[in-house]
């Protein structure tokens, strides 16, 4: 496995990271086994953006013992509390979530405290009002949380959050289809947001400004990896992706979703 140091911490993260979105898919005992396989096997990053609440039990079971060998990243606006994933940005709620979150995955310390999903300009408002930057912030000043990072598809609001000089990692979704959307006519994919020039301007500036980027969607759902849905008109591998991923500007690990060993 290699590895790519946070540029803000002594952290080193595996350039191949697994996701949860997917992960639940799976029974426990399968879970457990993705897990392990990942630490055996020198994988230390994961991301808990889960479709369901389910795997995050079993995660904590599966690191019992080990908490030091991986780096979580838990989103601040995750909400499970139907048992399924839900957005809030009610301060209460996020609260309760993220308790839950940490009690499940046995962990009294959060190595990444996302905020989560901004995506448009009500949504950071909603956040900012809402205190819940202000609350991560806190956490972090006790200790709780180790980094402060921030999940969007958005160029426009990744800066502006930049701007506050609080992030150390961002999670951004890097993919051929959506940095190169205009020439590969993939307008109509909502994630596909911003120009070629606004988006490798944000790998440069995220590389100057020292945020690492965890990669989201780099197989854009798996419709690049089929030649039927490819807006290139070919399949790429999953290697192509990730490597194409890895080569940017700041990219410190790429965060694969697994459905089964």
């Amino acid at each position: 496995m290699q590895y790519r140091k946070l540029p803000k911490g002594a952290e080193q993260i595996s350039v191949l990271g697994i996701g949860t979105s997917s992960i639940q898919a799976s029974g426990e005992e399968e879970i457990e086994k993705i897990v392990d396989a990942a630490i055996e096997n020198g994988i230390n990053f994961f991301d808990m953006a889960s479709s369901e609440a389910k795997p995050f039990a079993v995660y904590g079971h599966a690191i019992k013992g080990r908490r030091d060998k991986v780096y979580f990243q838990i989103h601040f606006g995750a909400n499970y509390e139907t048992g399924a994933y839900g957005w809030t940005t009610n301060p209460d709620t996020v609260k309760r979530s993220v308790d839950w979150q940490m009690k499940a995955l046995q962990t009294d310390y959060i190595d990444f405290g996302f905020i989560h999903c901004i995506d448009e300009p009500a949504d950071l408002r909603s956040i900012e009002q809402a205190g819940i930057i202000r609350y991560i912030e806190e956490l972090k000043e006790k200790g709780v949380v180790r980094h402060i990072g921030l999940s969007s598809h958005t160029p426009e609001l990744v800066s502006r959050v930049m701007d506050m000089g609080i992030l150390d990692m961002l999670m951004f979704s890097i993919n051929p289809a959506y940095d190169y959307a205009d020439a590969a006519d993939y307008e109509t994919d909502s994630y596909a947001i911003g120009s070629v020039a606004e988006r490798m301007e944000l790998y440069r500036c995220c590389e100057t400004e020292g945020v690492g980027i965890s990669v989201m969607k780099a197989f854009s759902g798996g419709q690049l990896l089929d030649a039927k849905t490819s807006p290139f008109g070919r399949a790429l591998t999953e290697y192509q992706c990730i490597q194409y991923a890895l080569d940017k500007p700041g990219a410190l690990t790429v965060l694969s979703d697994v459905r089964s060993m």
